[in-house]
């Protein structure tokens, strides 16, 4: 595991508990199956984390001399995408990164980890994931990379990325289960993983937009006349844009198109709408811009994979007695 300043306490106790479970399981699913041997590594002695714990690791040049299987490196305990940014960029454990794959060693990254192997170049013509709302940020960055946020974990050929926090667990099991699919279920169900969800029904695009001024007044734009009809060229021209500019930086930051990006902040108002109030599913679809409850019915299966009841039934459940 290559451990970076202010690598994320969670990301690399997701990592640690499940490569750990799963050598504790491997006798009972197959004794033929070999451990995973861990180390931490890093450019300096010791490493803090993003709580600022100490962290003692081995030399991670050393591995330019005996090259593992497999390098893993965990998100960083930043909230800050330009943080991040500043973090990898001045990282020594890029290089390093980056010659270790050209030797065919295997890499994989979560969350916002995987700055640090698109800064070595590792992603470059390659489909990769990151934190959904890193997603503006990295996609400017790095162009050459095949970026899709909305998926928790992508593999391709010796790359694997994960999305945020929580799919440090996608990403742990995703390598278990190269080893053994027997084991990684045992270890999701030793651990209680449950079923994971995709980035997709967890995106926010109220978060995404802050980085590019004409995206942040299209945003407010599209809130101010959500439950009316949309004239996107109208409000392009409203910006001070023409159209094709809007689809131009929609596609460039976002990874979308100005109608998806519409389509996205009716759904995740609908789903605030959903979880509280006790609007009825007809008076949510009219109140984000939807003639009838039955298109957004449709909309809300495919992108979150449940029902307006089901959704409401969450909040039930989540809420304090």
């Amino acid at each position: 595991m290559v451990l970076v300043d202010g690598v994320a306490d969670s990301g690399l106790g997701l990592l640690l508990d499940v490569l750990t479970a799963a050598n504790l399981l491997r006798d009972r699913v197959d004794g033929h199956i070999d451990p995973f041997e861990v180390s931490l590594r890093a450019t300096t002695p010791r490493v803090r984390t993003g709580y600022g714990l100490g962290a003692a690791a081995e030399p991670l040049e050393a591995c330019l001399e005996d090259p593992p299987d497999q390098l893993l490196v965990p998100g960083l305990g930043l909230v800050g995408a330009e943080e991040v940014v500043g973090a990898v960029r001045d990282s020594a454990a890029v290089s390093v990164v980056r010659e270790l794959h050209e030797r065919g060693t295997a890499v994989s990254a979560a969350c916002s980890g995987t700055f640090v192997l698109a800064e070595g170049g590792v992603l470059d013509g390659r489909a990769a994931t990151t934190s959904w709302w890193l997603g503006p940020t990295f996609r400017r960055r790095y162009p050459g990379v095949d970026l899709d946020e909305t998926r928790s974990l992508v593999i391709a050929d010796t790359v694997t990325t994960a999305g945020a926090a929580l799919a440090h667990l996608d990403l742990a099991l995703s390598l278990v289960r190269r080893v053994s699919p027997w084991l990684s279920e045992a270890v999701g169900d030793y651990l209680a993983v449950g079923d994971r969800p995709q980035q997709a029904a967890l995106v926010r695009p109220s978060l995404l937009p802050e980085t590019d001024p004409t995206l942040a007044a299209f945003d407010r734009a599209v809130r101010e006349q959500l439950a009316r009809p949309l004239d996107i060229g109208a409000i392009a021209v409203g910006l001070g844009v023409s159209q094709r500019t809007l689809q131009r930086l929609t596609a460039t930051v976002l990874g979308t198109t100005p109608v998806r990006y519409v389509q996205q902040v009716r759904l995740e108002r609908a789903v605030d709408l959903l979880r509280t109030t006790d609007l009825s599913t007809a008076a949510v679809a009219r109140a984000v811009g939807y003639r009838d409850a039955t298109s957004l019915i449709t909309l809300l299966r495919r992108r979150h994979g449940a029902t307006p009841e089901e959704i409401r039934r969450r909040r039930a459940t989540s809420s304090p007695a």
